[in-house]
């Protein structure tokens, strides 16, 4: 009881401070109630909800984002907290719950929803301003939630601004199934938004958005991670879901985009797939994702992160769709690039491509170990990510980046109607939906016109087909990390490494014999053909280890975070996680 009163008075005490008209005001949220009759003031307070909200580039991410930066993490490319790779995470280290400080958490976010959803009514705005907005509300405070339950399951559900005199604040964990129906209202609220917005309002939340999301949601309700056994009525329930948000998605105008390497660098009108996003405009927010992924020579002091693993580079499957482990596919192991996928090229960056980054148009990329131009900031994987980089921009600026984070897509949309028709025995719906996305990727129909996809797998092996479509469609677009977590996959690489592709200059050449220029100014790298003898004369490639530490070790109860310890010395009433410091909450119920 003495903890909840200091807060209280910490409260009011910032109140006192802030406004020296306090005692003034009949409403003690910190907004004049004034505030819900005009409509610009009442958006003024949306959109900053937006902004505290919605997510964002993965290395943007901080302690004060949902999810934080520590959940940037995949078998796909280089980095990731070596705790949670290597199974020595403490109950302390995972903060999403109540990270940053008293006004920076997703407690503070979600009371400040809260102020919203229960004030404006009390406002003047006519029923079809403050529906609109509200329904935008609806979508943020269910979104928050979502993110706190993939991480924890149950979390206390609070749909109000608690009352800091009168109400018991030690409120318990509700359990994980509850949370999800109640997500799953908000999202239904959150329908009620418009089916598109001006230009002046892009990435407010339309109708689309809203279902997509609640598709995306209730398939991971489905997944193992929260469904060990398979209960077939969560399948179900997903399977409409997703079919509801794909049919309404059409009927709003929504595409497939003829151009999968331009999905996110076209962001104009004639950009139909784009359904929910965070704008960037360069200046005011922008992006840093071109400078931390790009070559450090092609930076502006960044480089080196989102490197594709060796894993990553072999699951796309070649250019008839068969993967490479198919004796009949035509891959070659030497001359891997060749052939493939087209969704390869315009996600791989390896030795020797073109890469005109800068606008230097016949700019080769060299990954080789020792080259001299990223010698301070090597390549570590063999790769690098040129998927969402602007080779328009000049290093100079790429700090600067005005490309908009693409949180959901249709694409994306597809590929979950696919799992849950697979799941739920609509075999044929699932590949219709993998054609239609190999299809515009570029793939060779083949005689059959399936796209190099076998006829009669059952249904596990589809799933196996459906997965590895997530991970080449949406490659390096922030979905990896969730995908891997629902379906248990981590704790499968226990006991490996993940793999790199080490490039080195074959004797008897050397780094400066191929970095020598002639008369013009031309390297000697930047003749080579490597479609040809050129590239086994000058380099040899060894498969490594990206992890040298130690294999992967990820234990089973990460599935499911604990709740750090200052927490539950604040709210006693918090059941701890099942699997972490003795704790008695279970996740599955």
């Amino acid at each position: 009881m003495q903890s909840k009163i200091i807060y209280i008075y910490i409260f009011l005490l910032l109140g006192l401070c802030s406004c020296s008209k306090i005692l003034d005001k009949t409403d003690l949220s910190g907004i004049d109630e004034t505030a819900w009759n005009n409509e610009s003031t009442a958006t003024l307070y949306l959109n900053r909800l937006y902004d505290i909200a919605m997510p964002t580039w993965p290395n943007l991410q901080g302690s004060a984002t949902i999810p934080t930066a520590i959940h940037d993490l995949a078998d796909d490319y280089n980095g990731g907290d070596s705790k949670l790779w290597y199974g020595t995470l403490s109950v302390d280290n995972i903060t999403d719950f109540y990270g940053g400080n008293a006004s920076n958490n997703a407690w503070a976010y979600i009371r400040k929803i809260n102020i919203l959803l229960t004030e404006i009514d009390k406002g003047t705005l006519d029923i079809d301003t403050r529906t609109k907005i509200k329904s935008q509300a609806y979508f943020l405070r269910g979104w928050i939630y979502f993110q706190l339950v993939k991480l924890y399951g149950g979390v206390p559900y609070l749909n109000h601004p608690q009352d800091w005199i009168t109400e018991d604040l030690y409120v318990k964990r509700n359990k994980t199934s509850e949370c999800i129906d109640s997500i799953a209202r908000d999202f239904d609220m959150a329908a009620g938004c418009p089916a598109s917005w001006g230009s002046a309002d892009r990435g407010r939340i339309t109708r689309g958005a809203a279902l997509g999301i609640k598709g995306r949601m209730l398939m991971y309700w489905a997944s193992p991670q929260f469904n060990p056994n398979s209960d077939q009525t969560r399948w179900e329930r997903a399977y409409q879901a997703n079919r509801n948000a794909y049919d309404t998605l059409l009927i709003d105008g929504y595409a497939l985009y003829s151009s999968y390497a331009n999905i996110w660098l076209d962001e104009g009108s004639g950009n139909k797939e784009v359904i929910m996003l965070r704008s960037f405009d360069g200046a005011n927010k922008a992006s840093t994702f071109d400078d931390a992924a790009r070559p450090y020579s092609e930076s502006n002091g960044g480089g080196g992160s989102y490197q594709p693993t060796w894993d990553m580079v072999k699951s796309y499957p070649t250019k008839d769709g068969k993967s490479i482990d198919d004796a009949t596919s035509g891959y070659d192991s030497v001359y891997f690039w060749k052939n493939r996928d087209p969704r390869f090229d315009a996600t791989i960056a390896y030795n020797g491509c073109t890469w005109p980054l800068s606008n230097k148009t016949n700019r080769r990329q060299w990954n080789y170990t020792g080259m001299t131009d990223d010698k301070s900031k090597p390549c570590v994987t063999g790769f690098y990510c040129r998927k969402n980089c602007n080779t328009a921009t000049i290093k100079d600026n790429t700090k600067l980046g005005k490309t908009d984070w693409i949180e959901l897509r249709l694409g994306e949309v597809m590929l979950n109607l696919a799992e849950c028709a697979n799941a739920t025995g609509r075999t044929q719906e699932a590949y219709d939906m993998l054609i239609a996305l190999r299809k515009r990727a570029g793939i060779n129909p083949g005689s059959d016109n399936m796209y190099g996809l076998q006829t009669g797998l059952s249904q596990e092996a589809l799933r196996t087909v459906i997965l590895n479509e997530r991970r080449i469609e949406l490659a390096f677009e922030g979905k990896r990390y969730d995908d891997m977590r629902r379906n248990k996959l981590f704790d499968k690489l226990n006991g490996t490494t993940r793999k790199v592709l080490t490039i080195a200059v074959k004797a008897p050449y050397t780094v400066a014999i191929l970095e020598k220029t002639d008369s013009e100014g031309i390297m000697l790298r930047d003749k080579l053909d490597i479609n040809g003898t050129d590239y086994t004369t000058y380099f040899t490639a060894t498969v490594g280890n990206l992890d040298t530490q130690q294999p992967i070790n990820y234990p089973s109860n990460y599935y499911f975070y604990g709740i750090p310890t200052s927490n539950i010395q604040r709210n006693p009433s918090l059941e701890q996680t099942q699997g972490w410091n003795s704790g008695t909450f279970n996740p599955y119920e």
